[in-house]
């Protein structure tokens, strides 16, 4: 896979932007309507904040991610998203772009923290969460069989090739909708906050 496959201009275009979030308000609305997990209460919104590193610099207004409170039992509901993976600072796309071009063997870390500025323990952390973490999820071993992937293959790789698509940003952004359940809520204990890929995903 090229440098040059996922450049950072991609989200530069309001477009791509803009279909993320309309795909986070399509699964908050449906995440909402089916109540709080905990109590089948009423999903009050609360939707929060978030710094969108890597985002470009037009398009990081009032950036929020969905997220519902229940009106009974306070609990908080943060549905699967398309622009954030989990806790991470980059946007979601960048996220996997960059770690594809780390797992796909394009290019070593060093250049991909040049080509992304990122910094290059970042990337190795990333590498390692693809590579340790995210197969033993019990979610992707149900899914690799569907896809039957090869047991040594990065399972990103394998993914994006798998994706249909005319162009690779089209592949990834497929790829960001497959992997929304992976993207949900951490959970976080107290005191500093541990890397995201420390932190176990919880499904939805």
């Amino acid at each position: 896979m090229s440098h040059n496959s996922f450049p950072g201009s991609m989200l530069s275009c309001a477009r791509v932007w803009a279909l993320l979030e309309k795909i986070d308000a399509a699964e908050a609305d449906r995440r909402r309507s089916e109540g709080c997990e905990h109590c089948g209460g009423r999903l009050h919104g609360a939707r929060y904040p978030r710094k969108p590193h890597a985002l470009a610099s037009a398009l990081r207004g009032d950036v929020r991610r969905f997220s519902f409170c229940c009106s009974e039992c306070r609990s908080r509901t943060t549905p699967p998203s398309v622009r954030f993976f989990g806790r991470r600072y980059r946007v979601a796309p960048v996220f996997l772009a960059a770690c594809l071009m780390i797992l796909g063997g394009s290019a070593p870390v060093e250049t991909a923290s040049r080509i992304w500025g990122i910094p290059a323990v970042t990337l190795r952390r990333w590498r390692r969460w693809w590579r340790e973490t995210f197969p033993a999820t019990a979610a992707w071993r149900w899914k690799r069989g569907e896809l039957a992937v090869p047991p040594d293959d990065p399972p990103l790789v394998v993914l994006v090739r798998l994706m249909r698509g005319r162009s690779p940003r089209s592949k990834l952004l497929r790829s960001l909708v497959w992997l929304m359940p992976w993207t949900g809520s951490c959970r976080i204990g107290d005191g500093l906050s541990p890397p995201a890929e420390s932190v176990p995903v919880a499904l939805a």
